[in-house]
């Protein structure tokens, strides 16, 4: 009796032990993956602005080795028409051709300014400062809207205007913001009537610039009536949903508690960017965490009905050599050497 009690309690404690070692490392690449009705999909930011088509189209080979449904794409401003008038459309159609042929939506983010319509002074350093001529813009937003027809049908209206590098360290953020999707938004439906309209997704913060009080000096400089989605980037690095230790899940209830509030309640919120860095800085985790919080905002996002689609940030990193930098090392499904990473299994299809 003591041996078969001892033998079970040994069986028991083996399998806690197994229990325990799963939990810590993360999800296994056997586990089913739980994804947002919509789909989930993943974008890369300006990495795809300036890779060559080989490699933009051997990343998009990774990604449809997953069970993304969606890219996410940077539609850029200033690269597209450096000089006014003169369009180089090259690298956005080569994304588009190659997306379609794996059966991949395409959200367009639109956004950011060239040279000769920035504002004078500091901010023609930057290219995300607003244009100075909103009709330019517009002019832009129409022309790509127009091309794209059909095979882009969701747009997003620039990246993370709550934060200032977002936005040219310009003042009256919101205000600027709200002339830019202002201008965009007649733009693209009289391009592409069925199309989604996202507004800029917002990264989180704390203070007057996290995303629901944000959201809300949105409303009071009038985006009610500009947008058909709403969108927020909750990231929850280093200490993953249970520490959310910038609110960037639990912030995604409180936007859609403002959005409820104007008459908005029925837009989704789109998540267009969530992750975890690589890295070995004080916010990076290791590859099986950061498996753990993508599957584990995907888990959550799909079971929140206002959740619309879900974008990983990103498919390769920047430079996996520079550990000590977050941001090349954000790569959820390939290493700049393009080694996969641990969360390519646990996504793989």
């Amino acid at each position: 009796m003591r041996k078969t009690l001892s033998r079970n309690f040994g069986r028991l404690a083996a399998l806690l032990t197994l229990v325990v070692s799963l939990i810590s490392v993360g999800p296994s690449p056997a586990n089913a993956v739980v994804a947002p009705a919509d789909g989930y999909g993943f974008g890369s930011g300006a990495m795809w602005v300036t890779n060559s088509a080989a490699d933009n189209n051997r990343e998009l080979d990774a990604v449809a080795k997953t069970g993304a449904s969606w890219i996410r794409l940077l539609v850029d401003w200033s690269a597209v028409e450096r000089t006014k008038g003169q369009y180089d459309w090259g690298y956005v159609d080569n994304m588009v051709n190659t997306a379609a042929s794996h059966g991949l939506r395409v959200l367009g983010v639109i956004g950011y300014t060239p040279l000769w319509v920035r504002p004078q002074g500091a901010q023609m350093l930057f290219p995300t400062s607003p244009p100075r001529d909103l009709a330019a813009w517009s002019g832009f937003v129409t022309a790509a809207a127009s091309r794209y027809a059909g095979r882009i049908n969701a747009w997003q209206v620039w990246n993370e205007p709550n934060l200032m590098q977002f936005m040219g360290f310009i003042g009256d953020r919101p205000q600027h913001y709200v002339d830019i999707i202002k201008a965009a938004y007649p733009a693209i439906k009289s391009a592409a009537p069925g199309a989604t309209v996202v507004a800029a997704g917002l990264s989180p913060s704390d203070g007057p610039d996290s995303p629901p009080r944000f959201m809300q000096k949105l409303y009071d400089a009038g985006i009610g009536g500009f947008f058909d989605a709403a969108a927020a980037h909750p990231y929850v690095f280093p200490g993953g949903m249970a520490a959310d230790s910038q609110h960037g899940w639990s912030d995604v209830a409180r936007l859609h508690d403002v959005l409820a509030a104007h008459g908005d309640g029925g837009k989704k919120i789109w998540l267009t960017e969530l992750g975890a860095a690589t890295s070995v800085d004080a916010d990076g985790v290791s590859q099986q965490e950061q498996a753990k919080q993508i599957t584990d905002i995907l888990g959550a996002a799909a079971a929140t009905p206002y959740v619309g689609p879900a974008f990983i940030y990103s498919v390769r990193d920047i430079n996996s050599a520079n550990t000590g930098d977050r941001e090349s090392c954000f790569g959820a499904l390939l290493t700049s050497d393009w080694q996969p990473k641990y969360t390519a299994s646990v996504l793989a299809r």
